[in-house]
């Protein structure tokens, strides 16, 4: 099986489709994988969430929301290593013509502010280096995938709330709270897509990768 290793990276990511998996109908993507400050991140884009008429409604001045949640499992096992979430919320002043975009995830929050709507897109349909597990729960060796699944102002409000209140929590394993909805939506969102409710919905998965050894 071919490999390439990532520049400034000791993450090898297979170009080959890897061993069969149960989720094999999924859309697959290919992402960059990487290690920072401990932590497997990932850098990828899904710049078709927002279609031409969900681009211009950025300019109305209604928010716009993403939210984005992913599953880093092993190979050949259900049961996810690790989950993530981030939500990135954007609103247009009409009086000051600027957009005002906050993201909210596992590195805590931030706002940024921009004049250009093409910016704004860029912020809401691409993750750069974005958390997706703590190293110490991806072993060196077993191959890897990331299932994600971004959704374009997600229904109902509550699932918006659950997520606030986990994205509150303590990085660590105590956010692995399998009683939780937004945990145990794993094998659902997958199963039954019709659970989402969204103006857009997207799910797909990464190619397998695998840490080794520095």
């Amino acid at each position: 099986m071919k490999a390439v290793l990532l520049s400034c990276v000791v993450v090898l990511v297979s170009l080959g489709s890897g061993p069969a998996h149960a989720d094999d109908d999924l859309t697959r993507r290919r992402m960059a994988f990487g290690e920072r400050k401990g932590q497997l991140v990932v850098t990828t884009g899904f710049s078709e969430l927002v279609d031409k008429r969900a681009f211009q409604r950025l300019s109305s001045g209604l928010p716009t929301t993403v939210l984005i949640r992913g599953w880093v499992y092993r190979t050949g096992r259900e049961v996810p290593i690790a989950f993530t979430l981030g939500s990135v919320r954007v609103v247009y002043d009409l009086w000051d013509e600027v957009y005002t975009v906050r993201f909210d995830g596992p590195n805590g929050k931030s706002t940024k502010r921009f004049r250009k709507r093409t910016d704004v897109l860029d912020a809401l349909t691409h993750l750069r280096h974005f958390p997706i597990a703590n190293l110490g729960d991806v072993g060196v060796g077993p191959y890897y995938r990331l299932g994600l699944v971004v959704e374009l102002n997600p229904l109902p409000q509550a699932l918006l709330a659950e997520t606030r209140r986990w994205l509150s929590k303590p990085a660590g394993k105590d956010r692995l709270d399998i009683s939780s909805s937004v945990f145990g939506s794993f094998v659902s969102i997958f199963v039954n897509p019709k659970l989402s409710e969204a103006d857009r919905v997207l799910r797909f998965r990464s190619q397998p990768f695998y840490r080794m050894r520095k």
